[in-house]
């Protein structure tokens, strides 16, 4: 009577594991990437990753005189490090950007096909205000922009169970207005499916090793 018990209460922990959701909370504007899990009521901050806490010194350090504001500002600076995503986007350009999104996507697609089907995204916002700062060079940008943006969405859309999305392309004509690149996406997978599509992968894993 006893192991039934047992048996009941691993059933209902891994029944109560698969229905577990982790959501993922992704928002991306003026260069500024926050990636965000949660788990039940848990919170996980991915990016940026927050900062260790500075150790206190033993001593009380000797009084020293206020810095100059411009030396302030100079240290603030050299804090404020650009991050990855603003540095690929400055290189590559927006379209570059979206060009290697997509490629990652389809990889991705390729690879995890089985977990991204069960992915819900409930949110899916992009806007991207294109200007290059000459109206010829902004038109056939945002030609080539047009060219990748829409497949990249297909290809998220399709491979995932999308509820809801809302992308606008925009190009800029305005000298005084920049480039502007703005995304907030919400989605999650139940454990559940993540624990089947892993047990299945193990299984072929398995059946290749013993045929081998």
């Amino acid at each position: 009577m006893i192991a039934l018990y047992i048996i009941l209460a691993i059933l209902l922990l891994l029944l109560l594991i698969s229905i577990i959701r982790v959501q993922v909370f992704a928002q991306y504007s003026d260069d500024d990437f926050k990636l965000t899990l949660k788990v039940l009521f848990v919170k996980i901050p991915l990016l940026p990753r927050p900062k260790k806490p500075k150790k206190k010194p033993e001593k009380k350090p000797e009084e020293k005189k206020p810095k100059p504001k411009t030396e302030d500002k100079k240290q603030k600076e050299k804090e404020k490090k650009p991050s990855y995503l603003s540095k690929l986007k400055e290189k590559k350009g927006v379209t570059g950007l979206v060009s290697l999104f997509t490629d990652l996507a389809k990889i991705a697609a390729g690879a995890l096909k089985g977990v991204f089907r069960h992915i819900v995204i409930k949110k899916l916002e992009v806007g991207i205000a294109l200007n290059s700062g000459d109206a010829a060079t902004t038109a056939v940008q945002y030609g080539k922009l047009c060219s990748v943006f829409y497949p990249a969405v297909d290809v998220i859309t399709g491979i995932t169970v999308c509820k809801d999305y809302n992308v606008t392309l925009e190009p800029v004509f305005d000298d005084e207005r920049c480039t502007e690149v703005y995304a907030d996406i919400y989605a999650y997978i139940r454990v559940g499916f993540v624990l089947i599509e892993g047990l299945k992968a193990g299984v072929k894993l398995l059946i290749a090793r013993i045929k081998m």
